[in-house]
C-alpha cells in the first residue's frame, strides 16, 4: 500500500476521513482512511487520530482549514473483513473512459455495468495480482473492493453513471469508431507492399544511448 498516494487522493478531493473499525467491546481493531469514495487499511501502523493523520502527510494548520477532516466509525452496513459470504469477483476491466476529468473503468456487475475511477486502483502494490469483487452492503448497495491474493486492500464506492450526458458521449464516440472501422474496410489491401511501423520520437545511438537524431519513422 503506498499511503502517499492515499493522502493524495485525499488531498485532491480536500477530504480526509479516518474510520475506525472496533469490536463489540468497543476497541479500536482497524483503521481506514480515504475520501469518502474509497478507504484503505491503515496497516503496520499504532492506533491513529486526525493528529497523526496531519503529521503523516505534513498537512499544516492553515492547510487543515481547508480540508474536511473526520474521524467516524467505520459504517456497520458494510462488509470490512477480507472475505464475504456473497461476494463475487469481476471479471479486469479492458476499457478506460475519460469523461469530465475522470479516468473511469467500466465494471460488469450482477446488478448490470457500473463504473469506478482509475485514480482508486493507484495506491494498490502489485496491480498484476489485484481482484476486483463485487459485495452488497445491508441496505443492498453495491460496492467494490479490491483485493491481492486474500487481503482486502480497498473499498471503492461506484460513480452515480450512466447519466443522459455519459450516454450521448459514449454514442457519440461509438458512431464514430463504426465510421473508421467501415473507411477501414473500404480500403484496399495491397500485399505486395509490407505495412511500415511507426518508429520512435527520436533515434538513439544504441550503443552508447545518445539521440542522433529527430523524426519517426525510419
Amino acid at each position: 500500500m503506498k499511503l502517499k498516494k492515499v493522502g493524495a487522493i485525499c488531498n485532491a478531493g480536500g477530504c480526509y476521513y479516518l474510520m475506525d473499525e472496533r469490536d463489540a467491546a468497543g476497541e479500536v481493531v482497524g483503521q481506514w482512511l480515504g475520501d469518502g469514495r474509497s478507504a484503505y487499511p491503515l496497516v503496520g501502523l499504532p492506533v491513529m487520530d486526525l493528529e497523526n493523520i496531519c503529521a503523516m502527510f505534513d498537512i499544516t494548520e492553515k492547510k487543515r482549514e481547508k480540508l474536511i477532516m473526520r474521524e467516524m466509525d467505520a459504517p456497520d452496513t458494510m462488509n470490512w473483513e477480507d472475505t464475504a459470504p456473497l461476494e463475487r469477483q469481476l471479471d479486469d476491466p479492458k476499457l478506460c473512459v475519460r469523461y469530465n476529468g475522470m479516468d473511469l473503468l467500466p465494471l460488469e456487475t450482477s446488478a448490470g455495468v457500473t463504473f469506478i475511477q482509475e485514480k482508486y486502483l493507484l495506491p494498490l502494490d502489485g496491480l498484476e495480482y489485484m481482484r476486483l469483487y463485487e459485495r452488497q452492503s445491508a441496505s443492498g448497495g453495491l460496492y467494490i473492493v479490491v483485493k491481492i491474493g486474500m487481503i482486502l486492500q480497498a473499498v471503492i464506492m461506484p460513480m452515480d453513471l450512466p447519466d443522459k450526458d455519459f450516454m450521448e458521449a459514449l454514442n457519440g464516440l461509438t458512431s464514430q469508431c463504426r465510421d473508421a472501422m467501415r473507411k477501414k474496410a473500404l480500403i484496399p489491401k495491397q500485399e505486395s507492399v509490407p505495412e511500415r511501423e511507426t518508429g520512435p520520437l527520436f533515434q538513439v545511438d544504441e550503443s552508447t544511448g545518445e539521440v542522433v537524431g529527430e523524426g519517426a519513422e525510419e
